[in-house]
């Protein structure tokens, strides 16, 4: 559905259900700001300034660091936010004597707010680019009630909450209950493997969970009272497994609305009317994708120069239309015909060790959080090995318990350490593996064929922004794969590969794809030994040395230019430095 965002359309209620919200705004007598501390990264707690509350402070960049504080610097007003919090509360409460910025994540901020009366409670307020205004903080509640209330899942309670950046505090917000016990990631790293193993089974049997509720449709889930009645079906898209104890009538409120993906609202993007969903079929989504970026390369693209083609012949907008045309012919095929995979299920975002919390005596998960942006789509998009779990080096294939190699004697002792470190992480991962095996067989099916299922997946996941993000060679090199394995990607197809490159077409990508690997393998260089983060972004202890060292391996990399020629493009190549 084309979802056009208007602020000067009423498309979203600006207050929650009064039972969710529980809020009566007062106007006390003026009071001094509470105590106010930033989070350190081990834990530990610093003074702050009022400024800090609004500012980004955990880490610093090496380029654009202007436009990304920007991006994540949340102005509002703090004595409302806390007259919020005290309202929501109750009990007595009267004041707030404390607050505390948490370690920062690069999308959110959140505040633990202590109380006069010793409770305390979150408050998370979306930074500006976390996703589109509105729709974001209302899917979410709507997302973690029915993970309470239906799913019966450990997910933090919310007290009160506002998608209404006009509001008294001047932003969204979430007002909720701490959750008991601590993180996971304080924990995992001291833990025997006993526990990490039993970790991993609760959170295979609360997938198995997610997936007993089937949708029919692929989007994010709202109140029915927070979207148009043009989102409103019979059932607001929503089926039930069949072993759930949900009763018929429990699920009225809920609705399927569009995906709250920031990179789908951002920029232009949030005025034009793109189809965001919800949709019925995977294929409809994946065309969806390509349009809406065909849709946005029309209006907003220009020329510009690709110094890994050429420093002087520009890059046309039209060459980008042309890729995106061949998409949308090899779209239909990218999707599995097993209806299983094609199953929409809701799934949590980003499992990482710092989202679940747990009780360490008994080793149980007492609580999941950060459900921002979760949607509802295809398992055959959703299924993945959680980051919590997942290694990144290299996992043996197979039903075998990962072992030292036999020169493991030989090693140094650090060396040891090491093998040791990642026979940990390989075992994580393989046991995660096991247990899914064993009893999500559909996820399994995903899973054990990662390789051939990300051929499949790539072209959707990179064509929005596709020309922002400068992934054109990217996107062609997955559709140039399409064609050079059709017969192995879709074995049972008697057509040919619906996508195909002319012979000039190919020359030309070899030729970026030789400049981009040249280039790739000196960077690599440079961030294998540590000196130089891939993506940046360094803590603000190091960055007068990252910025020295930035200074140095430049004139290194430039230095190993050839002649005049090569020598302007690699200064044009050199990753960090302020762009567009």
């Amino acid at each position: 559905m084309r979802w056009k965002n208007n602020h000067g359309i009423a498309l979203l209620r600006t207050n929650p259900p009064a039972r969710l919200r529980r809020m009566r705004f007062f106007s006390p007598l003026s009071q001094p700001l509470p105590k106010l501390f930033l989070e350190k990264p081990d834990g530990g707690e610093v003074p702050a300034t009022e400024h800090d509350m609004f500012a980004y402070r955990r880490h610093r960049w090496l380029f654009n660091e202007g436009k990304e504080l920007a991006l994540r610097y949340r102005q509002f007003d703090i004595q409302n936010l806390i007259k919020v919090a005290v309202d929501a509360v109750g009990d007595h409460a009267r004041c707030c004597i404390k607050i505390l910025k948490c370690a920062e994540g690069l999308h959110n901020k959140a505040f633990l707010l202590t109380l006069d009366t010793g409770q305390e409670v979150f408050a998370k307020l979306p930074n500006p680019n976390a996703g589109p205004s509105r729709y974001l903080t209302a899917s979410e509640v709507a997302t973690r009630e029915f993970l309470r209330d239906i799913a019966n899942l450990s997910v933090p309670r919310v007290l009160a909450w506002s998608a209404d950046p006009a509001n008294p505090v001047g932003a969204e917000y979430i007002i909720e209950q701490k959750a008991n016990e601590i993180r996971l990631g304080r924990v995992w790293h001291e833990w025997p493997r006993e526990s990490k193993l039993h970790i991993i089974e609760q959170i295979v049997k609360l997938e198995n969970t997610l997936t007993s509720f089937k949708f029919s449709k692929h989007g994010c889930l709202y109140f029915r009272a927070d979207l148009p009645d043009s989102f409103h079906g019979e059932d607001g898209g929503l089926l039930l497994g069949p072993d759930s104890p949900v009763g018929p009538g429990v699920l009225d409120r809920y609705v399927i609305g569009p995906l709250t993906e920031a990179e789908l609202w951002s920029a232009e993007r949030e005025n034009m009317e793109l189809d965001r969903g919800p949709w019925q079929r995977a294929e409809d989504y994946a065309r969806a994708m390509g349009e809406n970026e065909i849709a946005w390369i029309k209006r907003h693209a220009s020329p510009r120069i690709n110094a890994y083609i050429s420093l002087n012949d520009p890059e046309l907008p039209g060459q980008a239309l042309d890729l995106l045309s061949k998409y949308l012919d090899a779209a239909p095929y990218l999707i599995p015909h097993d209806q299983a995979l094609r199953a929409n299920i809701l799934w949590h975002p980003d499992l990482h060790l710092d989202n679940v919390f747990v009780d360490p005596a008994t080793c149980e998960i007492t609580g999941i959080v950060d459900w921002q942006g979760a949607r509802i789509a295809p398992l055959f998009y959703q299924s993945c090995i959680p980051r919590m779990f997942r290694h990144d080096g290299p996992v043996r294939e197979g039903w075998i318990v990962p072992s030292r190699p036999d020169n493991f004697d030989t090693l140094t002792q650090e060396e040891q350490s090491q093998v040791d470190r990642d026979l940990e992480k390989e075992t994580v991962h393989k046991y995660y593996e096991a247990m899914v095996c064993k009893h999500f067989p559909h996820h399994w099916e995903v899973l054990k064929d990662m390789r051939s299922i990300q051929r499949k997946r790539s072209p959707t996941s990179l064509v929005t922004r596709v020309w922002g993000n400068s992934d054109l060679f990217f996107l062609r090199q997955s559709l140039i794969t399409i064609e050079a394995l059709w017969d192995k990607i879709r074995p049972d197809e008697t057509v040919e590969a619906p996508v195909s490159f002319t012979r000039e077409e190919l020359d030309l990508h070899m030729k970026e794809d030789e400049n981009i690997c040249g280039v790739g393998t000196m960077l690599k260089l440079f961030r294998d030994e540590g000196v130089l983060p891939e993506d940046g972004m360094v803590d603000p202890e190091d960055y007068d040395t990252a910025k020295a060292n930035c200074r140095k391996f430049k004139d290194i990399f430039i230095g190993a230019a050839k002649n005049e020629q090569d020598r302007e493009l690699f200064s044009k190549l050199w990753p960090y430095q302020d762009r567009e």
